[in-house]
């Protein structure tokens, strides 16, 4: 969920709460997370909270001017690597949070997502692209989503942008800054789990989408910002096209793009609950 749809509150309205420590939020695309900038955003205001700082905070100076103004949330579609390096010394005091979804479910909206672009009522947006993104939305359109076949010939030969968007994206997120070439993107393998289990180690909380209640109340505890929950859905994809993810098959031609996401997903779930 990438785009946080209107919220009616303002700044002036919030009685917004004293925040120990400033927060940034990894927002892995089509993982709830506009739904997370608008229950911070109402809970701290406008001018507290920034969401997308992809758009407008690129190095330390950035970072600092917009502490120094008093901004308590930053919210982006910012690999964890490359947070790092735009933070340096400053990183020691942020709260660090992100949220996961069933990789299944996850890879499969994405796919839709970039499908939307596809729609005529999106051909705007669709020329507001990158051609590289541009490139994988026509290799969607030009395939038939809903046949498994088609699927898996698409999934098994994605280069470039695609690797990156599609090939454990989530994953991704924490081990790789999003900043080298095209062509040198490769795809993650279960020999990257370390390095992936020891980035979201640095997290101070993980939340899971198929979960939202119980990551809300981490969150409220761990940044010291009460969060309310809302029914609202934000940013919800728009697919004419549905990838059905109940038929086996196609559970098994998604997985082979999701294996570590998968055990990600999973080796944090079992340590929360306390599994061994």
């Amino acid at each position: 969920m990438d785009t946080v749809l209107d919220v009616e509150t303002t700044a002036e309205e919030v009685v917004a709460p004293e925040v120990p420590r400033p927060i940034f939020f990894m927002h892995i695309a089509k993982t709830a997370g506009s739904y997370l900038n608008a229950r911070f955003i109402d809970a701290l205001g406008k001018d507290r909270a920034m969401a997308h700082i992809e758009a407008t905070v690129g190095n330390r100076a950035d970072l600092k001017g917009r502490l120094d103004a008093g901004v308590r949330y930053f919210s982006g579609h910012v690999m964890y690597p490359l947070w790092r390096d735009i933070a340096g010394p400053l990183q020691s005091q942020f709260c660090k949070v992100t949220i996961l979804r069933d990789p299944i479910a996850h890879i499969a909206s994405h796919i839709q997502w970039l499908d939307h672009y596809n729609l005529p009522t999106f051909s705007r947006e669709y020329r507001f692209l990158d051609e590289h993104h541009r490139r994988l939305v026509d290799q969607i359109g030009g395939i038939d989503i809903t046949e498994v076949g088609q699927l898996d010939a698409f999934l098994s030969g994605l280069s470039g942008v695609g690797v990156r968007l599609l090939d454990n994206c989530q994953a991704r997120y924490f081990v790789t800054a999003g900043r080298q070439s095209m062509d040198a993107i490769r795809p993650l393998t279960l020999a990257d789990r370390f390095n992936v289990a020891r980035a979201a180690g640095e997290f101070d909380v993980i939340a899971f989408q198929d979960d939202l209640q119980t990551g809300l109340d981490k969150l409220s505890e761990a940044t010291g910002v009460p969060l309310v929950a809302s029914k609202a859905r934000v940013n919800p994809a728009v697919s004419s096209r549905k990838i059905d993810t109940a038929n086996p098959l196609v559970r098994q031609v998604l997985s082979r793009r999701t294996l570590v996401d998968q055990w990600l997903f999973h080796h944090l779930r079992s340590r929360q609950n306390g599994d061994s």
